[in-house]
């Protein structure tokens, strides 16, 4: 699994940013033991692993790590966190250095009281607090601590709260505001994996924990701080071969798909009913198909954007409609080989034509009626691929960008200041360090004054070709029938990118062009109210417009040949 973070404020004194999450229990099942180990990531960085030992047996559990972070001034020498038989707390001991001083935090509960000894360097202190007798302890940076929680939220439904104890500050209560069923997919097969969002009140801030544990055995999988920007991955789960299937449908086909020079990992979603032909299967019945092409970032094949798999829904809806749809992993992401830090727009497409060559050769496709959907980046990828072949039929763009990419990243900066609350100065500051930034990307020359951490994350392959991304020059080459869809409310690609795309395809001298405008769906297409990006995150709930689908089939029926 390759896991992208973009912020972190990591190791803040105890109570802050860097929760671990520390469940009380459900249960214990008799004589289960097991170890495993969890990769630690920051802001896309390995920074360490925790080996974890888990014992559960009549009479409790018991739960044992070592390791940690490296570096960053904390470093966790072992932790024990022990549960009772009916999964109520009774003692939990972390020993680490903070600072070059020896940190020891042991915590006793008993009759409704957590009595926490510290002990930093020479002094020792004590503090007592009111714990819910089904607390769960809460320490800092101990992410084997997040066990536990998996045992007990695996059980749970929306809406149930879990108190969470902050040994040695204080305790905090937890909501269980979503639970999702997915799967895992990885070389030695298919995890059945629950998905639960916690929300959390952390000294006044609100905080949102995610939570990923096998349904059968509550054994974590994996564990998210989103406000700290950390994910912790059990190291089993984060080989390439490992990918989260957010959709799935009974008759769906994995596989890989040679592309140039490494292979392409893809799911094959066919209408309800058909799987695949085999070798020996003649007469064939031949299906339109849709390769469907992902935005930005590095995404797997079902552009898992705040938590709506915007992809996988898409082509779930499709395949329902009689389509045979290609989704897959961008390259250096999930399944798929290559290397996304020196891969460039032109490059994402040229994985797009191997991915249509490819359908060309299978018996049950249509090579007559083979088309390509792109989503916001993914809609210039999809023009590119049509300049280079004839094989695609048509392509429909979903909120593609209709300007220049430099003109596009300055004016979402913009509208991300104008929601900021400084001043005229600082915004003006903060733009003309993008401009500086943006010319230095494509001169190569002007990064003075630049943090080295800014400059690293912005020169890029990637972030070059799309500052140079420019519609014009590849609209004049894309002869196939266009069309452009764009979400009425959709604040992160502007409408006027759609209506600038129309009037650039209507210049064409070949190929019709529609355009199409979704009304209450954001850049996400899903139902909104305002479109704008603060508003993702309470979304994750929600599911791809099905009129997204609607608008694609019924364009692409009225095709000639169609």
């Amino acid at each position: 699994m390759r896991v992208v973070l973009r912020h972190c404020t990591w190791l803040l004194p105890l109570v802050a940013a860097l929760l671990s999450v520390t469940p009380a229990v459900a249960q214990p099942a008799v004589d289960d033991q097991w170890n495993a180990a969890y990769r630690i990531v920051v802001q896309g960085r390995n920074v360490g692993s925790e080996q974890v030992a888990v014992v559960r047996d009549a009479s409790g559990m018991t739960i044992r790590s070592s390791g940690g972070i490296a570096g960053g001034g904390y470093v966790l020498r072992a932790a024990e966190f022990v549960y009772g038989p009916t999964g109520v707390p009774v003692s939990m001991r972390t020993e680490a250095r903070l600072k070059d001083q020896a940190l020891i935090v042991e915590t006793t509960v008993a009759e409704g009281k957590a009595t926490n000894k510290v002990t930093q360097g020479e002094t020792a202190t004590t503090v007592s607090h009111d714990v819910a007798a089904d607390a769960i302890f809460l320490p800092n940076n101990v992410f084997a601590a997040a066990q536990a929680l998996a045992y007990r939220v695996v059980t749970l439904q929306a809406g149930a709260t879990v108190p969470l104890y902050v040994a040695p500050q204080a305790q905090v209560k937890a909501t269980l505001s979503a639970v999702g069923d997915e799967r895992m997919q990885t070389a030695a097969g298919m995890y059945e994996v629950r998905r639960h969002v916690l929300d959390l009140d952390n000294a006044g801030t609100p905080m949102v924990l995610l939570l990923w544990a096998e349904k059968a055995t509550g054994r974590l999988i994996r564990y998210s701080i989103t406000a700290a920007g950390v994910d912790v991955v059990r190291e089993d789960l984060t080989s390439v071969f490992t990918r989260e299937v957010k959709e799935f449908r009974e008759n769906d086909q994995t596989l890989l798909i040679a592309g140039v020079g490494f292979n392409i990992g893809a799911t094959i979603s066919r209408p309800a009913g058909r799987t695949a032909p085999g070798k020996k299967d003649k007469n064939v019945e031949k299906l339109p198909a849709v390769v469907l092409v992902g935005g930005s970032g590095n995404v797997d094949r079902d552009t898992i954007a705040y938590g709506v798999p915007v992809m996988g829904q898409l082509a779930g809806h499709l395949a329902d409609a009689g389509y045979l749809v290609v989704r897959y992993d961008k390259r250096g992401v999930g399944q798929s080989g290559g290397r996304a830090e020196s891969a460039t727009l032109s490059d994402y497409a040229d994985d797009v034509v191997s991915v249509v060559r490819w359908l060309r050769k299978q018996k049950d496709v249509d090579g007559n009626r083979m088309f390509v959907v792109g989503h916001s980046e993914g809609g210039a990828v999809a023009l590119i691929a049509a300049s280079r072949t004839g094989d695609i039929k048509a392509v429909a763009t979903i909120a593609a960008p209709g300007t220049k990419g430099s003109d596009l990243v300055l004016e979402q900066q913009r509208r991300a200041l104008d929601g900021l609350k400084i001043s005229d100065e600082e915004k003006q500051r903060r733009i003309d360090l993008q401009k500086q930034i943006m010319n230095a990307v494509l001169t190569g020359t002007g990064w003075e004054g630049v943090p080295e951490a800014v400059r690293k994350q912005a020169d890029t392959a990637w972030f070059r070709s799309f500052l140079q991304w420019e519609p014009t020059p590849v609209l004049k080459k894309v002869d196939q029938p266009l069309l452009i869809l764009h979400g009425e409310l959709d604040k992160q690609v502007p409408l006027q990118n759609a209506e600038l795309l129309n009037g650039l395809a209507a210049q064409r001298k070949k190929g019709p062009a529609t355009l199409v405008l979704v009304p209450g769906i954001n850049h996400l297409l899903v139902p909104a109210k305002t479109g704008e990006v603060a508003e993702y995150a309470s979304l994750q709930a929600a599911k791809v417009s099905p009129e997204v689908a609607k608008q694609i089939v019924e364009w692409l029926g009225k095709l000639p040949g169609r």
